[in-house]
């Protein structure tokens, strides 16, 4: 049975992803550096929640036309297109930025038809898929390296519901995934604080301290 025939709740129907993104346009490739040049977004400068880091980036040459075709627009998907079988597929929302932003050809830009699809939704849906191993199931694989083509994910079925629906699910999923992320990091906290509590315990241990 395929996607399309699987029933889904009332008011929910399948389509085709390729029939609802506007534009799947991928990146350019650059070995140069330029202090002065554009922000291109790499591999590193999305991780697997679905998140655009900015701790670490670099700057290429890039002209008026190249910036032109390959800018970033807050709305715009990052599909990561090319990595390793565990890693491609992984995503985000692009959220704006206070300067132009380009991004490298191991990335996909999903632009999408406004009055069909929520880019938040997307991004959500397309995390889910990559957590369930969707990507590393329909990619190319070569050695140390994958690839996921413009012609399969587009021909991926999505779930769609009416417009204010796909945005309303996106804001709970965003909100409740804020949640999960302070949840994490207090977690990630609290198991620090334990090893050194027993670091702690065992230096003392043989210091004289027990």
């Amino acid at each position: 049975m395929t996607k399309s025939e699987r029933p889904l709740p009332k008011g929910w129907r399948w389509a085709r992803l390729g029939d609802v993104i506007a534009e799947a346009q991928p990146g350019f490739a650059s070995g140069e550096r330029d202090p002065e040049g554009v922000i291109q977004l790499r591999m590193n400068n999305v991780d697997t929640r679905g998140h655009v880091l900015w701790d670490e980036f670099i700057r290429v040459p890039a002209d008026q036309k190249a910036i032109a075709k390959y800018e970033l627009k807050s709305g715009d998907v990052v599909f990561n297109n090319t990595n390793s079988v565990e890693l491609v597929g992984k995503n985000a929302l692009f959220r704006g930025h206070s300067e132009p932003v380009v991004f490298s050809n191991h990335f996909t830009r999903l632009r999408v038809v406004p009055d069909q699809l929520e880019p938040g939704y997307l991004a959500m849906w397309l995390l889910a898929q990559w957590q369930v191993r969707v990507f590393e199931n329909l990619c190319n694989r070569w050695i140390g390296q994958s690839a996921v083509k413009n012609e399969k994910l587009l021909a991926l079925e999505i779930p769609l519901l009416p417009l204010p629906e796909q945005q309303r699910i996106a804001a709970v999923l965003n909100e409740q995934m804020v949640a999960v992320e302070k949840a994490r990091a207090a977690a990630e906290a609290q198991l620090a604080a334990i090893e050194q509590l027993s670091e702690a315990l065992l230096r003392g241990a043989f210091q004289g301290e027990i």
